[in-house]
């Protein structure tokens, strides 16, 4: 919102576009940032100019006073959280590295970049270890000397190969909330300050204080509740709970909260009287006149694979679906399986899939209706099947869950829904191919060099069944001790990943091995058996990897 409450920016990540609204809902004017650049955070500053954060191509956009497009500003990959200071912009980095979560303060002082450390833990039944990571949000204390920054904990360090513990319920992700000075009367600037520590909850999406910075409010978004904390103390006084279903923003004045609720398309008032109980007064219904979008089955499975609160999906409301894949996506992590039957296992993106089987990189899945088995195994979840269908069906690539459950039928309908991979702005500005990129498509192709021997068809993978229940799987080299096992047996290949979309979906590899694509097609093949690539030049490794880079 403009600082004089007349016009409304709305950063549209699908349409790589910003739009301007007047406050009565009229399109004031429309902003194209190019292809691929899926815009999320967007601020409005005192002087009329607009900042987003442009998490395709790692870069900051300024948007003139004219709405005309200014320029973009490398910083940062996945930039998504923004807020405006007196000193500038301060930004946050979506889905950190594994060192720890990365902060940005673009202003007076220049660029500077700020980390926020790991958890040292110890792993508890009320805390854990972890990395910081999913931060989308920035609040910013009304006297501009701290931001917060809500996120998820995960817990990377934790597994029988990495440390000979298994992952459990309460120890594999929980919910985050970070401090940085911005002040050094609060500590060094940049520095962390006392974080929020919260037990039984996963996901922390957005935060707020109150206008007198006293007061600071943090939704969560499976276990639909928002917690009030002391702003300074970091204690909880008090908490809103069933606010609705994926609460996604936040916003308090003096005397109340007001509570989106992306999912149950409702915004909600609380009148804050009692700071420790807040009441609920109002509840606004946000459907359009045209009314629900999405098909009642997809949205009911949306809801589903966001809700950490529902005992069927979860014990104690820390995980859910949307844990490790946020929107459909992935959340850059590997993960240690081994206590699982499995081994090191790099988080694969829905989007695009379609909700497609075989899942998992070892075929261990042949429908979405399987992940009965993560929730009831080390979610810790109730299900969503009766005993008696669990009891004939409790063998994945055995007898069919389909149909048993409305709530898992809904969750692959959901999953069905995602078929769309996310535009490449390794592409021109319009969407179109690059001249390096076709050149690299050449090489793709060349029998000689061999990749589409597995990566064929419309997705670029040979993924299928050789007879039900049969995967087809590649060997390729990648293979290590680490690589643990397949449905506690021997594993013995990989399931093929397709190619689209893949420039966004780093670490590559099963295990997460390899950071960049020349490391898969250099590095981690030295004898050629992930394709022939020893004996192409650098100009060829260039052009194959823009080739790729602009799949979608």
């Amino acid at each position: 919102l403009s600082t004089d409450g007349e016009k409304l920016a709305v950063a549209c990540m699908s349409g790589d576009v910003v739009d301007f609204f007047w406050l009565d809902g009229s399109l004031d004017s429309q902003v194209e940032l190019g292809w691929g650049a899926r815009p999320y955070g967007v601020v409005l500053t005192d002087f009329g100019e607009t900042w987003v954060t442009l998490q395709g191509p790692a870069a900051v956009a300024r948007i003139g006073i004219d709405q005309s497009f200014g320029e973009r500003i490398y910083l940062e990959s996945d930039l998504r959280g923004v807020a405006m200071t007196a000193d500038g912009l301060i930004l946050s980095r979506h889905r950190s590295p594994d060192d720890g979560g990365v902060v940005v303060r673009m202003g007076t002082a220049g660029v500077q970049t700020w980390r926020l450390r790991l958890d040292p833990g110890p792993d508890s039944d009320t805390n854990a270890r972890g990395l910081p990571t999913y931060l989308q949000q920035v609040a910013v204390r009304p006297d501009g000397r701290v931001a917060v920054f809500p996120g998820l904990k995960a817990n990377i360090e934790r597994g029988l190969a990495r440390d000979g513990l298994p992952l459990t319920f309460e120890t594999t992700v929980r919910s985050d909330l970070r401090q940085i000075s911005l002040h050094d009367g609060e500590g060094p600037v940049g520095s962390e300050l006392e974080a929020g520590v919260f037990d039984d909850r996963g996901l922390a999406v957005a935060a707020a204080f109150s206008p007198a910075g006293d007061w600071l409010f943090v939704a969560h978004q499976g276990m639909e509740t928002v917690d009030i904390l002391d702003a300074y103390t970091m204690e909880r006084v008090g908490a809103a709970v069933d606010v609705g279903t994926s609460p996604d923003g936040l916003y308090v004045t003096e005397d109340a909260l007001w509570v989106s609720v992306g999912l149950s398309r409702q915004l909600v008032r609380y009148d804050l009287s009692n700071i420790a109980i807040p009441v609920e007064t109002d509840r606004i219904d946000l459907l359009p006149q045209t009314g629900e979008v999405l098909d009642p089955q997809i949205l009911l499975g949306k809801q589903i694979f966001q809700r950490s609160v529902d005992p069927r999906m979860s014990s104690s409301g820390y995980a859910s679906c949307a844990s490790c894949h946020l929107d459909g996506d992935h959340d850059k992590r590997v993960w240690d399986f081994t206590d699982r039957g499995e081994g090191l296992r790099n988080t694969i993106a829905m989007k695009g899939r379609g909700g497609s089987a075989p899942i998992h990189w070892s075929a261990n899945f042949d429908e979405i209706q399987d992940f009965e088995h993560d929730i009831r195994g080390p979610q810790q979840g109730l299900g969503f099947l009766s005993e008696e269908d669990w009891q004939a069906t409790n063998v994945t690539l055995g007898v069919s869950k389909a149909g048993l459950s409305e709530e898992l039928d809904a969750l692959a309908a959901y999953a069905a829904s995602l078929d769309v991979y996310p535009r490449s702005y390794y592409r021109t500005t319009e969407g179109a191919r690059t001249a390096e990129g076709l050149l690299g498509q050449a090489i793709f192709e060349d029998p000689g060099v061999g990749c589409t021997d597995c990566h064929t068809g419309p997705e670029l993978t040979d993924s299928g069944w050789l007879a039900p229940g049969i995967p087809i799987l590649h060997d390729v080299g990648t293979l290590t001790a680490d690589s643990g096992q397949r449905l506690s047996g021997p594993l013995l290949g990989l399931d093929t990943p397709g190619l689209r979309g893949v420039f966004s979906s780093a670490p590559y590899l099963h295990d997460g091995s390899a950071a960049t694509l020349i490391d898969v097609l250099i590095d981690k093949n030295p004898a050629d058996a992930h394709g022939v690539t020893s004996g192409l030049s650098g100009a060829e490794l260039d052009q194959l990897v823009a080739y790729l880079n602009e799949l979608e």
